[in-house]
């Protein structure tokens, strides 16, 4: 139904962010090369779970009162395997074939492991999504073995499921301390300025701001009502940031890294020192696969047929002379599926 990727430890706030997921209809652009859709959304009826403070949590019983989902622990272990199968599956299958996979087995962990990992969160998500998507929902479901995964959901819908507004899920949201807006609709938030352009009239006035950490280039900022329930005022972006891609983490680590340097933190430095970032890590993968392809070439060097001569030239082969036979060319498919992003 839906995901969140991050690094953030378990709590009600990565469990929100997965139900938002779920319940919107998903939408991504071409960089995703999907060839199906994540056809899966909707407010579920009830949620299923095991005992973890993050599901018995008062957040996630909010946002069920609030979308009327009925919230249930499992009873045994046991009922907890369909969705731990998936899980398994996701890490053999995909996780297993990217550089720096670890794998919970220390005696097979490759040595090179750390050394060659070489791939953002935001690269990570792009794959993660193509392979739910075009792969694991696409594959015959194994209780019915006649549906795929995606067949099989969408068999079971007594109707169409209701759409929900993206603003009613932002519950579902991380939220903050309050900001104070300043003259002109400005914000700041995590070393970055904001500004929103009917944020103006509220200068001075203390705030709410909500985010997905995958994503902090726009917040959505709330007021306290009168009924003490928060009121949405508007969107406000990153100034220069507009048309990037930010995450909360992905901004942490930037600000860490221009203080070390005693540089000024603002949009344009953190921005910058992110995108240098991401070379330094396209230049260590396209490293790591160079170096492969010649490992490879070591374990199965290519034939190279004889050069042809001018046949006045050419002294005739005698009977007794080899042939060497056309070697048929050797493909290595765990190669190839490291380097499908390539």
């Amino acid at each position: 139904m839906g995901i969140h990727l991050g690094f953030d430890a378990p709590s009600s706030q990565v469990v929100a962010l997965a139900l938002r997921h779920a319940i919107l209809p998903k939408k991504y652009d071409a960089q995703f090369k999907l060839h199906f859709e994540w056809g899966t959304y909707g407010v579920p009826e009830n949620i299923f779970t095991d005992g973890g403070k993050e599901f018995r949590s008062e957040h996630l019983k909010q946002i069920a009162v609030q979308l009327g989902i009925d919230l249930h622990l499992r009873d045994r272990p046991p009922e907890g395997g369909i969705e731990k199968r998936g899980f398994g599956t996701i890490n053999t299958d995909f996780l297993a074939g990217l550089y720096g996979y670890l794998g919970s087995n220390i005696q097979q962990r490759s040595e090179k492991a750390e050394s060659e990992a070489c791939i953002t969160l935001r690269e990570l998500h792009l794959l993660l999504v193509r392979y739910i998507v075009d792969n694991y929902n696409q594959r015959l479901d194994a209780r019915t073995k006649d549906q795929t995964r995606f067949e099989r959901w969408e068999a079971g819908l007594p109707a169409l499921p209701s759409l929900v507004e993206e603003r009613e899920l932002d519950i579902c949201l991380m939220k903050k301390t309050r900001r104070t807006i300043y003259k002109g609709g400005y914000l700041s938030f995590e070393n970055l300025m904001y500004r929103g352009d009917s944020l103006a009239a509220y200068a001075g006035e203390s705030v709410i701001l909500r985010f997905d950490p995958r994503d902090i280039t726009t917040v959505w900022v709330y007021v306290l009502g009168t009924t003490g329930k928060e009121e949405f005022l508007a969107a406000a972006h990153a100034m220069d940031l507009e048309t990037e891609q930010l995450s909360f983490e992905d901004n942490k680590a930037a600000s860490r890294k221009l203080r070390k340097a005693g540089k000024e933190i603002s949009n344009k430095s953190i921005l910058a020192e992110v995108r240098d970032r991401d070379s330094f890590i396209k230049q260590k993968k396209k490293s790591v696969q160079e170096r492969k392809k010649t490992e490879q070439a070591q374990v199965h060097p290519v034939y190279e047929a004889p050069k042809t001569v001018n046949s006045e030239l050419a002294e005739p082969l005698s009977e007794k002379t080899p042939v060497p036979p056309k070697k048929p060319r050797v493909f290595d498919y765990e190669q190839l599926r490291r380097d499908y992003d390539d």
